[in-house]
């Protein structure tokens, strides 16, 4: 008789996760997700923002690049918006024009800061030199946050990130 008690006594006992195990993994799980969060947000803007800052730099290098070669025997130049940049052809920029290469930025960068000297919006490149009279600074900002980048266009045509 007493063996049968233990093998009724055996099988009640179940196998499971009690209620506070559970509540202990799902702890740990947020604590480690409050952690990692912000870290990968972190990283994607200034990833995000590392990129859009080289599209610009290639984009105003281009100009300058055509421009010291002549292509079709004129002067290239850019025009900046806080939305986008625009490579053009000729000494004046023409908005819709055939021959212009827009390039937009992510939606969650903008330009926030279009300084150029002589005004404007508008940085045009020597033929030949590639030189510029109207040096610009600007600034790539991620939107909603303080990250941000300059760009400097210097006379000479080379550009500088700070």
């Amino acid at each position: 008789m007493k063996k049968s008690k233990v093998k009724s006594q055996k099988s009640k006992v179940s196998s499971g996760f009690t209620a506070l195990e559970l509540l202990i993994v799902v702890a740990i799980m947020a604590i480690l997700l409050a952690v990692i969060i912000p870290s990968f947000l972190n990283f994607r803007r200034s990833s995000l923002l590392n990129t859009e800052t080289q599209e610009l730099v290639t984009v105003i290098n281009r100009a300058r690049l055509l421009s010291v070669s002549s292509k079709n025997d004129n002067r290239f130049g850019i025009h900046l918006e806080a939305e986008n940049v625009t490579l053009f052809q000729g000494a004046t920029y023409t908005a819709g024009a055939g021959t212009n290469e827009v390039h937009a930025f992510n939606p969650a960068v903008t330009l926030s800061s279009i300084t150029i000297n002589g005004g404007g919006s508008e940085l045009l490149f020597e033929k030949v030199t590639g030189a510029t009279s109207q040096n610009a600074t600007t600034t790539l900002l991620v939107t909603g946050t303080t990250a941000s980048t300059t760009v400097l266009v210097l006379p000479t045509g080379v550009v500088t990130i700070n």
